[in-house]
């Protein structure tokens, strides 16, 4: 594991995607980044205070698309098992890759493919009070508790609960993540591709990574990617 510091980057992921000799677990951390994404392309704000970091995973021999589809909910549990660690608080799980506190976004995640490496990109609100367009839906720790944190610290207590989590049976980490499901049982809009296709009652997260959602009476499930939530 290699770690590679900045004070300003375009994008971390983007960082360890350039990378011609990547090793397991290689990490890198920012203090700011100024071209940051999340899922579908979104911008993501990303001001100096925040917990900024991507680190590499090797790809498994024979990887399926049901343990590719469970990175983000390792990572997320991840994050949400280190944070209780340094500061222990009422986090949530937000299918399928936010960290919420107080109905507020705290963390957001990106799991994007290169070559044999899949690279995990994590931006924590921990010392920042400025969350730019999303000022009124965003916390931070400091916001929180009024405490000043140690971002390093938090980023490899972060990384090494992964490394916990992501040698354990799946069945135990699902059960943990469903004990910190955000969603469960709230009322919620699912839209795919622009189209409403109702209106149903979150459940928990199935075995294979996707939401469980009762829609008419009827349990269905949805994919990770496939859709969009509004509350």
């Amino acid at each position: 594991m290699r770690v590679f510091r900045f004070d300003e980057i375009d994008s971390t992921n983007k960082f360890l995607k350039e990378q011609n000799n990547l090793q397991d677990y290689d990490c890198v951390i920012a203090k700011t980044q100024t071209a940051g994404v999340g899922r579908r392309g979104n911008v993501w704000v990303s001001n100096e205070g925040m917990a900024i970091f991507s680190f590499a995973l090797k790809e498994a021999e024979n990887i399926s698309l049901e343990e590719y589809m469970r990175l983000p909910l390792i990572a997320g549990i991840s994050v949400l098992s280190g944070l209780k660690k340094i500061e222990y608080l009422d986090y949530k799980f937000k299918w399928t890759n936010d960290i919420y506190l107080d109905d507020k976004k705290l963390c957001g995640i990106l799991v994007e493919k290169t070559k044999d490496f899949f690279i995990i990109g994590i931006g924590i609100n921990i010392n920042n009070s400025d969350f730019g367009y999303a000022q009124d839906r965003a916390i931070s720790l400091k916001n929180k508790t009024g405490n000043f944190y140690r971002i390093e610290d938090i980023i490899f207590c972060i990384i090494n609960e992964f490394k916990r989590y992501f040698s354990e049976e799946w069945s135990f980490v699902l059960k943990e993540i469903n004990s910190y499901n955000y969603l469960k049982d709230k009322e919620i809009e699912i839209v795919k591709y622009g189209e409403s296709l109702g209106v149903g009652v979150a459940k928990d997260i199935a075995e294979d990574g996707r939401l469980i959602v009762e829609i008419d009476g009827q349990e269905k499930l949805f994919n990770i990617g496939e859709i969009h939530i509004r509350k």
